[in-house]
């Protein structure tokens, strides 16, 4: 494998990092805490969607950028790193899986933000949370699903298998909002009855492209917490220097860096696998980049906490955001072990053997 990215693709990074900065998530996830409503930054949202970030996914024309698998890499990337509110990753998939199956249904709406779609695939071997689809409808619960108190629309799949992007602006959906750690993305149970519903083809690719891309979302998330807590130790003095020159806190921070790295090397395959387009390896490549990102972003998050001290656990201290994320993000698709299940009978790995 050598994958790598263009300096491009990187100036495209640092472009949505300068958008996201501006719009710095965690005071208003405090207010929005705080005041009770659902996370939802509506002015990041209108920004990406002003600067064609949402639609990039669906090839180039007036409303969208001609962004490929490995920029949108990068696109979860910052998101992880800035706790973005907003359902981008859900709308990116959504707009990938339209046109993979060659739909130009959603297209538009997608490309100028008036269609959120949020994310509720179940994990991998598993039959729920799905829904029952008869003809263009579809009906069932599903629970819990992320941004589902401001979704338009959700991804989902059948007990069959099948993937399906259902529309939820007509009074067929219920919701629920449910009371989670994550204070970035609103849990909801939805309720959904004769709802329309749009094919998107087998659930399983688009699971795969999903764990790679949340994958990449933590590993943002990871080395966010690494630069916390490497700028915290530096500044923070006990017995006349900074506590960063103590072992007991330099050695943890380079474990972790050499965590991080580890997971972003997993992270880079699985980019590779997508673009190859490659079934084998893209099972493999997806399970690698999961479970290591979701142990590494946990990781991260707590050794954040840690080394801020008491700091680490106020209100005000950025820390908790991200453990509260990584938690959330390690129950969505299934768990690490549930992904490590996957890589035992991996053809790949046994061939290797």
């Amino acid at each position: 494998m050598n994958f790598a990215y263009t300096p491009a693709q990187l100036a495209l990074a640092e472009e949505l990092a300068v958008l996201l900065g501006r719009f710095e998530a965690p005071p208003k996830l405090r207010a929005l805490a705080d005041a009770g409503i659902a996370a939802f930054d509506a002015e990041l949202w209108q920004a990406l969607a002003e600067q064609q970030w949402l639609g990039h996914s669906m090839g180039p024309d007036q409303h969208h950028r001609d962004l490929g698998t490995e920029e949108q890499t990068l696109v979860a990337y910052e998101a992880g790193r800035a706790l973005a509110s907003v359902p981008l990753l859900a709308t990116l998939l959504a707009g990938q899986a339209l046109n993979t199956a060659g739909s130009a249904a959603y297209q538009d709406e997608l490309a100028v933000g008036a269609l959120r779609v949020a994310l509720c695939l179940p994990p991998p071997g598993a039959e729920t949370p799905a829904v029952a689809v008869s003809g263009d409808k579809a009906s069932g619960r599903l629970s819990p699903v992320a941004d589902g108190l401001v979704a338009d629309a959700v991804l989902c799949a059948d007990a069959k298998g099948d993937a399906w992007l259902v529309d939820l602006r007509r009074p067929t959906a219920r919701r629920r909002q449910l009371a989670t750690l994550d204070l970035a993305h609103t849990a909801a149970e939805l309720d959904i009855d004769s709802a329309l519903a749009h094919p998107l083809g087998p659930a399983d690719g688009l699971r795969a492209r999903a764990a790679i891309l949340t994958a990449f979302e933590q590993l943002g998330g990871a080395q966010r917490c690494l630069d916390l807590a490497v700028a915290y130790a530096k500044e923070r003095y006990a017995f006349g220097q900074p506590i960063g020159a103590f072992q007991a806190v330099k050695h943890k921070l380079a474990a972790l860096h050499v965590e991080i790295e580890l997971a972003r090397a997993n992270a880079y395959y699985g980019a590779s696998a997508l673009t190859d387009a490659d079934p084998t390896s893209l099972s493999l490549a997806a399970a690698l980049a999961r479970a290591s990102a979701t142990d590494t972003y946990l990781t991260a998050a707590q050794e954040c906490l840690h080394i801020h001290g008491g700091v680490g656990f106020t209100w005000a201290c950025e820390a908790h955001l991200h453990l509260r994320r990584a938690r959330a993000l390690e129950a969505a698709l299934g768990s690490a072990a549930v992904w490590r299940e996957g890589l035992v009978d991996s053809p790949v790995l046994l061939a290797s053997l």
